[in-house]
């Protein structure tokens, strides 16, 4: 079975990095590694943390009856070289027939050359080169940049559309100061997180811990109620859950943008607030 490589950043594995991935049998999403610390950009929190990224490829392939994996170079490897070169690395290296790419993919030396230099240069090298135009939602490019946009937005509902599946915020329960069992709403408290949580706010959100999925409403933010400046923190109280999940792994799943974190002139109003929260979700998510 010939191997197409499909040659991006896969930074959120969005559907339009999906859509390179239709129509073939056999598929490598290939990146690179190193880009960062060359270039000099500044590290940002993953869209999508690195131990969750096999579910998402397993999903796609299942779904498209594609064998479809993740592979990586060193950045250096390739900074250097024209298309030309390029082409002949995908051939030799990764032993690819085909090179997918975006209509607005550029690279090689300087990223200079552009799709159709691709094209060209893969004819000279023996390699097809397949360009992909891209997706569209709600009017607008399918991007990373925007995903990151509408998480920092809480509109957990658009990263949803332009994912093709919920924004997953993967971590460990740590032990927090206890305050939500105190007043008899318990909450995980997911203090070590693997990748990009969504802006401040109440969600709804699916959660798995310990084998079982359930509902969560889900508080991100300060908690200014109780704290002039407390850290922020990512607080899920799950539905119909009993015992003890500390130092467990916890994935939550976003649904939905309940409204925005405030602070509320007591306590009293503030425990009000959150069981009304916990019936919305439970409504929310049936």
């Amino acid at each position: 079975m010939t191997l197409a490589v499909a040659v991006g950043k896969f930074d959120a594995l969005h559907l339009g990095h999906r859509a390179l991935t239709v129509g073939h049998r056999r598929v490598a999403l290939l990146s690179f590694t190193g880009i960062a610390e060359a270039l000099g950009w500044h590290g940002r929190e993953p869209l999508v943390a690195p131990g969750d990224r096999p579910r998402i490829l397993t999903d796609w392939s299942t779904a498209q009856h594609t064998d479809i994996t993740a592979t990586d170079l060193p950045f250096t490897t390739i900074r250097d070289l024209d298309a030309d070169g390029f082409c002949a690395v995908l051939r030799e290296r990764l032993g690819a027939a085909a090179m997918i790419i975006g209509s607005d993919f550029r690279g090689g030396r300087q990223r200079q050359a552009d799709a159709s230099a691709f094209i060209a240069a893969g004819q000279r090298q023996g390699i097809e080169v397949l360009v992909v135009e891209p997706v569209h939602v709600a009017g607008a490019l399918v991007s990373s940049t925007r995903v990151r946009e509408a998480l920092g937005a809480g509109e957990v509902a658009l990263a949803a559309d332009l994912l093709g599946r919920p924004h997953r915020l993967c971590g460990t329960v740590v032990r927090g100061d206890g305050r939500g069992r105190g007043i008899g709403i318990p909450t995980a408290n997911l203090g070590q997180r693997a990748n990009l949580a969504p802006g401040h706010g109440v969600y709804a959100a699916w959660a798995e811990v310990g084998g079982a999925r359930l509902r969560a409403a889900v508080n991100i933010g300060r908690l200014p109620t109780v704290a002039a400046d407390h850290p922020v923190t990512v607080e899920a109280h799950l539905l119909g859950y009993e015992g003890d999940c500390y130092d467990q792994p916890l994935t939550l799943d976003f649904v939905a943008y309940m409204r925005p974190e405030q602070r509320f002139p007591s306590l009293t109003a503030l425990v009000e607030q959150i069981h009304t929260d916990i019936a919305a979700v439970a409504e929310r998510l049936g």
